[in-house]
């Protein structure tokens, strides 16, 4: 739990907006007694907070942490495919259950079912725990079942709240049946940080990276240095992982 604290303070101080902003404020403040220190320190704080709001920057970032695609053939020679979640959502009022799952958590199942189906008989491994009133575990594997069709074992880790909890308590479930290779899936940015926790609690994972990023403005010369707040929040998800890798590490 402590580690969790370190990480998620970390990354309220480098927030995009807030840290730039914490540094124009203080080079206001030493403008009245270092004028040329504070102007300095007031620019630095300006130019900080464009960059960070720059197409340009977050597609750097996030590709500077991506991982290659799997390659088919790696399939067959894992035991199992471990897909963890990425959220829940708890109006989804529209299915008889009354849930659905967040964006990143269905490309991630999406992704899973399209495996699947090459390998109808390997075992998949859904992983998340408590959100409220739903355990995500099952959330996904009912999503999996009912959604995909997806015919497949499944098993369902429903206790984990993190990502480093999903690769402990996955690996409880499959060490125990004598399980070690693995097919890991989740987004292309977080999956460094993903591979480094399970290979932590003795498994033997496979990328399985989906989710990409893409990013027309970033690719387009002009476009690439034009802020945006969408750019922020990219370079906010990469500052969480990237400080995610560190203090875990």
């Amino acid at each position: 739990m402590s580690l969790i604290i370190v990480h998620r303070l970390l990354q309220a101080l480098v927030f995009p907006p807030l840290n730039s902003i914490l540094i124009m404020i203080l080079g206001l403040l030493l403008l009245r007694f270092f004028r040329k220190t504070g102007f300095t320190i007031l620019i630095i704080g300006i130019l900080s907070l464009y960059i960070q709001s720059l197409p340009l920057t977050a597609y750097i970032l996030t590709k500077s942490r991506e991982l290659p695609p799997l390659e088919m053939t790696q399939l067959k020679a894992n035991d199992a495919i471990v897909v963890i979640g990425g959220g829940v959502n708890g109006n989804g009022f529209e299915y008889e259950s009354g849930i659905s799952v967040n964006r990143n958590t269905l490309i991630r199942l999406q992704y899973t079912a399209y495996l699947a189906k090459k390998y109808p008989r390997k075992l998949i491994v859904t992983s998340g725990g408590y959100t409220g009133k739903f355990r995500e575990g099952d959330v996904m594997k009912y999503i999996l079942v009912n959604s995909f069709g997806v015919k497949n074992p499944i098993l369902v880790e429903n206790n984990s709240r993190n990502t480093d909890e999903n690769a402990e308590f996955v690996a409880k479930l499959l060490l125990d049946k004598n399980i070690h290779n693995i097919i890991l899936i989740t987004e292309a940015y977080h999956m460094r940080r993903a591979m480094m926790l399970f290979k932590k609690y003795g498994l033997n994972p496979t990328a399985a990276s989906t989710n990409y990023y893409s990013n027309i403005n970033a690719t387009t010369p002009t476009l690439s240095i034009i802020p945006n707040a969408g750019s922020i929040f990219q370079v906010s998800t990469m500052y969480h992982e990237i400080l995610g890798y560190l203090v875990y590490k």
